[in-house]
């Protein structure tokens, strides 16, 4: 997908996270396998509150997990996992060291990178959890990997104001050619994906806030 495509699914899948939030609704399951895309490339979340519907809130039913790729699909050494989705399309699947990871299905119990790692510890559902998930989503639609813990945590807001070049290498190979004359839009949103994705809650922004840095950078001139 092109840059424009890949920031046009980001910020409807924002726009959708912030709805929920502002509901005082919590999704705890943001994954690629749980964004649907239309032909026109509007994303749709799906699988909002349908595992409490089905096995209740507090249920520890195990199911397997795999993940989906989103971008150019390239292989990485943090390959991770996602929910298995209701309906498969042959897009590739991704497992942890080639076999699935068996864990609590709903909101916690698996180490899916999609999955904020305090929310292994917490029964209480919190809205930064969204935020932590969309962080990995934003930045697999930039780079075409998924991040782990040990590699979000050598980035820190310094090292990206320092080291533009290494930021900017990070981009999916797919679409190095649009980088070139969309720096400053790359580097924002390698700046967001990172803040969301931050291992401490506190410092990850809320929905409607970082809605507001993508609207920012498609409306802005100097993009």
């Amino acid at each position: 997908m092109p840059f424009q495509v890949r920031l046009k699914v980001a910020k409807g899948v924002a726009r959708g996270l912030a709805y929920v939030h502002e509901k005082r609704h919590v999704h705890g399951n943001i994954k690629p396998s749980n964004i649907l895309l239309t032909p026109e490339m509007e994303p749709i979340i799906s699988d909002f509150g349908l595992h409490s519907l089905l096995h209740g809130k507090n249920s520890y039913k195990t199911d397997a997990f795999s993940s989906r790729h989103f971008g150019s699909m390239r292989s990485s050494t943090s390959t991770a996992t996602a929910a298995t989705s209701s309906s498969r399309d042959g897009l590739h699947d991704h497992s942890i060291n080639g076999s699935p990871c068996i864990a609590p299905a709903g909101f916690m119990g698996c180490t899916s990178p999609y999955h904020a790692p305090e929310s292994l510890n917490n029964l209480k559902p919190n809205p930064k959890w969204d935020v932590y998930s969309f962080g990995i989503l934003l930045l697999e639609l930039l780079t075409g990997k998924v991040f782990s813990d040990r590699e979000l945590g050598q980035w820190t807001a310094g090292l990206l104001m320092e080291d533009k070049n290494r930021v900017l290498r990070l981009a999916d190979v797919a679409i190095r050619g649009d980088v070139a004359n969309r720096e400053d839009a790359m580097l924002e949103c390698f700046k967001l994906g990172f803040s969301c994705a931050s291992l401490n809650p506190q410092k990850r922004p809320s929905m409607k806030d970082a809605l507001q840095v993508l609207d920012r950078i498609q409306t802005s001139p100097s993009y």
